[in-house]
């Protein structure tokens, strides 16, 4: 199980990124977690072949499994967070979106503060074909966010945020079990897009790494040190 995760911001140090790292920690140990690191260079969406930037990016989301989408508790979604996801559901994208779960945390101090990013977050994901899990996370001052090991230090949004992972694990084992089911009997799946070919994408292409292409990988250990993982949902 592949999931990858991608932070409304692009400073290191920032409170969304601690966010997304924070509720990371609470997949379960058979996830493999990383972080995609290139939204600051994605460019508005435009005609024409794809920008190499967002290239890389229908690379890593064909790839995975499930998506993590951490955003900041402004009324308004940050706008390289928007172009992203434009690209990828937009038909040029080859439909990397498609059956594809996501899970996406807003941290708010009063719940309506997130509703207009959560409302567009839905839009454009739902655009591409997604199938969107939210939780709204109640936010305390800085100190008390995060304890010592860095997960979510309240037990409620915790409880959210784990209510959400649940959630997108249980359509990714459903829709593993389907392929796989599909390989067995010689059929095939009727849901969720294949991998797009390296060369049916857009101008990135040449050796080396991919262009555009830029994912951190999580080492499964930060998540053990949480000691959190989600129990097998029912169904």
């Amino acid at each position: 199980m592949r999931i990858v995760g991608i932070a409304g911001a692009f400073r290191p140090g920032a409170h969304v990124r601690r966010l997304l790292d924070a509720v990371a920690r609470q997949l379960p140990e058979s996830a493999e977690f990383e972080v995609w690191d290139g939204l600051e260079p994605i460019p508005p969406v435009g005609g024409g072949r794809l920008p190499a930037e967002v290239d890389g990016l229908c690379r890593v989301l064909s790839a995975a499994d499930g998506l993590l989408i951490a955003a900041p508790e402004h009324s308004v979604l940050p706008v390289q967070l928007r172009h992203a996801l434009s690209w990828a559901s937009s038909p040029m994208a080859g439909g990397v979106l498609v059956g594809k779960p996501v899970a996406v945390v807003t941290a708010c101090v009063r719940p309506h503060e997130a509703m207009w990013t959560q409302v567009e977050l839905h839009w454009l994901l739902g655009a591409g074909g997604a199938v969107v899990h939210r939780a709204d996370l109640p936010v305390f001052p800085a100190a008390r966010q995060f304890n010592a090991i860095g997960r979510l230090a309240d037990p409620v949004a915790r409880e959210r945020a784990g209510a959400a992972l649940a959630a997108v694990c249980a359509d990714v084992r459903e829709a593993l079990k389907a392929r796989t089911a599909c390989r067995l009997s010689g059929l095939t799946p009727l849901a969720g897009p294949a991998p797009i070919p390296v060369d049916e994408l857009g101008s990135g292409s040449g050796s080396g790494a991919e262009p555009g292409t830029r994912a951190r990988r999580v080492p499964a250990r930060s998540r053990r040190s949480a000691g959190a993982e989600l129990s097998p949902q029912p169904g």
